[in-house]
């Protein structure tokens, strides 16, 4: 009788520590770029709603890098190097690109070459719809107009891409 108990109590305890095991979930590290899906977005401290938040975002489409991923959170790096925890269902990989140079004036061009006409001027910070890139140019549309901008004068590409700049 003690046995068939002790059996019995042994497994149930196994059963709960196993499924509280199998549960836990582990940071995964990863490296690629994503946008912003909402007008604001709050960032916090650590992967839950319970976390503080940080500080908040109030721009949709807002190019961020992914550098790791924990249940339904991504943790976030933004141009400047922030990083922060948002929930997954905030981001889409919907690619944008933002203007960010040490130039002031960033020129958009009608081919991948710095001898095509220039469509028009861009200021830094502005955000634009990721087409595709090659060599060392990307391909984006701002406003329904589309050009070509030197990958150097762009956050939202990296090394992901000049490792194989044509995808």
């Amino acid at each position: 009788m003690i046995r068939k108990y002790l059996f019995s109590t042994f497994f149930i305890v196994f059963f709960i520590f196993s499924q509280d095991i199998l549960a836990t979930q582990q940071i995964q590290e990863v490296n690629y770029f994503a946008s912003l899906r909402s007008n604001e977005t709050n960032i916090r401290s650590g992967p839950g709603s319970n976390y503080p938040i940080k500080f908040t975002f109030k721009l949709r489409n807002l190019p961020v890098r992914i550098v790791s991923e924990y249940d339904n959170w991504c943790e976030i790096e933004d141009y400047e190097g922030s990083r922060g925890w948002v929930a997954q269902n905030l981001i889409t990989k919907k690619r944008h690109l933002m203007t960010f140079s040490k130039k002031n004036i960033i020129d958009i061009y009608t081919k991948k070459n710095e001898a095509s006409k220039v469509i028009f001027h861009l200021e830094n910070y502005v955000i634009g719809e990721y087409l595709k890139c090659e060599e060392s140019w990307c391909s984006l549309k701002i406003n329904d107009k589309k050009g070509w901008v030197l990958s150097s004068d762009l956050y939202g590409v990296g090394n992901i891409e000049n490792s194989n700049l044509s995808q």
